[in-house]
This record gives C-alpha cells, sequence and structure tokens, in this order.
C-alpha cells in the first residue's frame, strides 16, 4: 500500500488515500518491477493530477497557499506553510524527470517552467477537450518513468 495526497478527480476536494502497489521480482536477473497506477509518481505523496494541477496553477501565477489548499488535504500547516508552499515550485523544476516530456529551458523561473510543462502535457492528451487542465491530466496520465 502506499499514501496518495491530493483530488481524485479535477475540481474534487483532496483527500488522503492508499493504493496498491505491486512489487514482482525476475526470477531469471532478480530485477524488481513496480506495478503501480498512473496516478502514482515516483518519490511524491502527491498523485500525478494533483501535481499537474499544481504546476497549472503555479503557470497561471495564483499562490502557494491558494494551491495548496487546492491540492494538499493537510490542514495543519506551521508558520511557514501559511506563508508559502514550495512544492509546485519543485515539480515544475522536476516535471521532465515525472514524465516524459521537454519541459522548455532549463534557466526559467518555476511559473514558465510549469507553463511549459502543463502545456506539453496538454500535448499528449490522447484527445483534445479544449480544456488545459483536463488535456494535460490526461496526457500526465499516459504513462512514463513514473516509479
Amino acid at each position: 500500500m502506499r499514501l496518495q495526497l491530493g483530488p481524485p478527480g479535477l475540481f474534487e476536494p483532496p483527500e488522503e488515500t492508499e493504493v496498491l502497489v505491486r512489487r514482482y521480482q525476475c526470477q531469471r536477473c532478480d530485477a524488481i518491477t513496480v506495478v503501480a497506477p498512473a496516478d502514482v509518481l515516483a518519490r511524491l505523496r502527491y498523485r500525478g493530477r494533483a501535481v499537474v494541477m499544481a504546476l497549472a496553477y503555479l503557470a497561471e501565477g495564483r499562490a502557494s497557499p491558494w494551491i495548496r489548499e487546492q491540492v494538499s488535504p493537510q490542514r495543519v500547516l506551521g508558520h511557514e506553510g501559511r506563508r508559502a508552499w514550495r512544492s509546485p515550485a519543485r515539480w515544475a523544476e522536476r516535471a521532465r524527470a515525472l514524465w516524459p516530456i521537454r519541459a522548455g529551458p532549463d534557466d526559467g523561473d518555476p511559473r514558465s517552467r510549469a507553463r511549459a510543462a502543463v502545456r506539453s502535457l496538454q500535448s499528449r492528451a490522447p484527445s483534445s477537450t479544449g480544456q488545459l487542465l483536463a488535456d494535460a491530466i490526461a496526457g500526465a496520465l499516459l504513462g512514463g518513468p513514473r516509479l
């Protein structure tokens, strides 16, 4: 089981859930393969859709406490947590490691990196709905190097 944080769907309230993650070991070479739902990202407690939502909100220029309120189910925060949330900027920096995308220049600010990542994920959507956030989430759930 693995803990997952974030909204289960687009514009739903964030929650804390557990998902089943299975590990399989190759009998020939002892390699281990991890199998998890598409929404699970490597070394992150947040769902993939929660990260995409946070990146989209960061690209819009939303304040980090507002982003946290939309994405995180955790309501008890320390002094620093009420003032700022650094995770969306970190996720913007790691976007290319989280998904197989080209997320723009390395020297951009977090907002421009987030914008580039969301647009790259949107372009991966199987069919366009015309809604940036919905298409970006669909593109993120397609797969790639997650675990």
